[in-house]
């Protein structure tokens, strides 16, 4: 082996060695940064109580829920959320209940199951009267299809 041909491929092994070494350090630096998934926050303001009719409940696409306000009874909210795989169920005044039209789940008026596959009624979440006089929903709060706030 002459002198040229040693050089050149102790320059290659070099080379080797630094990119080696550069990818290894990489993996180190992703292996110590969090892999954070940022969600969306589960307690969140919807409005005044003025922002919503009396009647058929309102539908709020960006959180998924259903704001319902009886003149007897208060608000209440209601998941949108189908209980069998995750679908955004839509409400039928026709008929008074919500379907879910991914595959076929039928839920009453107060989120019973009428017609399945679903497992469960819909999931049914506290609201509260904040201090800026917004209502206040809470997704980490399941309560009762009876639970209503009194404004």
């Amino acid at each position: 082996m002459n002198r040229r041909s040693f050089f050149s491929w102790g320059t290659a092994g070099v080379a080797a060695l630094c990119s080696g070494i550069g990818v290894s350090l990489a993996a180190v630096g992703r292996f110590l940064t969090p892999s954070v998934f940022y969600e969306p926050p589960q307690s969140f303001k919807i409005g005044t109580p003025a922002d919503f009719p009396f009647g058929a409940p309102t539908f709020l696409p960006d959180e998924k829920i259903f704001v319902f306000r009886d003149q007897a009874k208060g608000f209440a909210v209601a998941s949108a959320v189908c209980t069998h795989l995750g679908c955004t169920v839509k409400y039928f005044g026709s008929d008074d209940r919500f379907h879910c039209p991914c595959h076929g789940s039928i839920f009453n008026h107060d989120g019973t199951v009428a017609h399945g596959p679903a497992p469960r009624p819909l999931e049914w979440l506290e609201v509260t009267l904040a201090r800026d006089g917004k209502l206040l929903v809470d997704k980490n709060k399941v309560v009762n299809s009876s639970y209503r706030l009194m404004v």
